[in-house]
């Protein structure tokens, strides 16, 4: 995966928070993670000043392998880990699950999306419909290219005809930019790697359950994400300067995280007493420009930091989780529930396994959102608060229990 100053969206607060708090505990913890985006940042902005990073070399969020065992072999025998633990091969592939077992060292696997399961992560099909996982490398690049991003290649994948054409050309071009790495036995590479693990944490339930099934493993266990402690200080008093009922957005500002329908029904609603405020990192361009321009009154703040992410929650009285795919375990509820902010969130089962019925609407489904908008305006306490969650510290404990249980 990813990690560094630059990055902080949910996966990279799983690791920073987890890392710091074993280093509290005595670990040595060196975090080995990629920097695709090649973000540089001055070194005096690092604030991950308890631990060792290593930046590894990056494939594409696709990639299968990554480097090669060889290479995770010299960088392993180097570093001399009790353990390893992986929270995400995005980016970086499997193979230093291999050297790890070569080395007969017993390695972890944290489940923070559903990448395992889906090239994309997003599981969804192009009837909005949710896939089960993984089928064959040219079934999945056919999905890639009937929901990609640009315009052109999505057109041209629902023409009969050519449409298996066009995920040729995908599938070839995947090929070339990932050292002619196919998908070929996907399922089965992975499966031998999560077979193979000491532990496969999931961090949701829902996570678990579907991990379980398509992977027909027994050693997966639900230990979910907690937070640094920031996000259970007393909350600053803040005066409103107005009456406004103020909506908050905070992630990825991308079409999965599903912006476009908060902000479409907040347009429909055409209610000037609502105000919506939006933060995080945009990752398709065209998209955000759309869906920040949709609703007049928007107000995009950026990408914050954990700090900054706790005292943007603090200034909304709602929260809105719209996302149209698969959610392992949205970072942003455990925040609201730390911070006793109401959520409405589409009924995706990461976050109605936390959240009240009454707070939830049915995905893309806007005419649902409004009401439930409407009905929080004037009654908050109808839509509820979600379910707490638990602190870095008490996570991290039951983690290193997990790693004491092999040394």
């Amino acid at each position: 995966m990813q990690f560094g100053p630059g990055y902080n969206q949910g996966t990279e607060k799983y690791i920073r928070n987890l890392a710091r708090d074993l280093s509290e505990q005595g670990c040595d913890v060196v975090v080995a993670g990629g920097n695709p985006e090649r973000i540089v940042t001055d070194q005096a902005q690092a604030h991950d000043e308890n631990f060792q990073t290593v930046t590894l070399p990056t494939f594409g969020w696709r990639t299968i392998g990554g480097d090669s065992i060889a290479n995770y072999l010299k960088l392993l025998s180097e570093l001399k880990p009790d353990v390893l633990h992986m929270a995400n091969p995005a980016h970086i592939g499997i193979n230093i699950l291999h050297a790890a077992r070569e080395l007969s060292i017993p390695y972890f696997v944290s489940v923070t999306d559903f990448w395992w399961l889906c090239p994309k992560h997003t599981l969804t099909l192009k009837s909005r419909e949710f896939c089960n996982g993984f089928e064959d490398s040219r079934n999945c690049m056919r999905c890639i290219a009937e929901t990609h991003p640009n315009n052109l290649i999505r057109a041209a994948s629902q023409i009969s005809p050519i449409r298996n054409g066009v995920a040729e050309i995908l599938r070839q071009k995947h090929s070339a930019s990932s050292k002619a790495e196919t998908w070929d036995n996907r399922e089965r590479k992975l499966r031998e790697a999560l077979v193979n693990a000491t532990c496969v944490i999931c961090l949701s339930r829902t996570g678990q359950k579907r991990l379980r099934e398509y992977f027909d493993l027994d050693n997966c266990h639900y230990i979910p994400a907690g937070l640094a402690e920031t996000w259970f200080e007393k909350k600053r008093v803040v005066r409103k300067e107005n009456d406004r009922l103020v909506v908050g957005f905070l992630g990825a500002i991308a079409p999965h995280k599903g912006l476009h329908t908060l902000s479409r029904a907040l347009h429909e609603l055409a209610d000037s007493e609502i105000e919506l405020h939006v933060a995080g990192r945009v990752i398709e361009q065209r998209y955000a420009d759309k869906a920040l321009r949709q609703y007049a009154n928007t107000h995009y703040l950026g990408e914050l930091n954990e700090p900054e992410s706790r005292d943007f929650l603090d200034g909304v009285d709602l929260v809105a989780i719209p996302s149209n795919s698969p959610e392992n375990q949205p970072q942003v509820l455990l925040e609201a529930a730390a911070r006793k902010k109401p959520t409405v969130a589409s009924n995706i089962p990461g976050c109605a396994e936390l959240l009240p019925k009454a707070a939830l609407f049915p995905i893309d489904d806007v005419e649902e959102l409004k009401i439930l908008l409407s009905m929080a305006k004037y009654d908050m306490d109808v839509i509820g608060l979600p379910e707490p969650g638990l602190s870095a510290k008490a996570v991290s404990a039951q983690v290193l229990t997990e790693y004491r249980k092999v040394l």
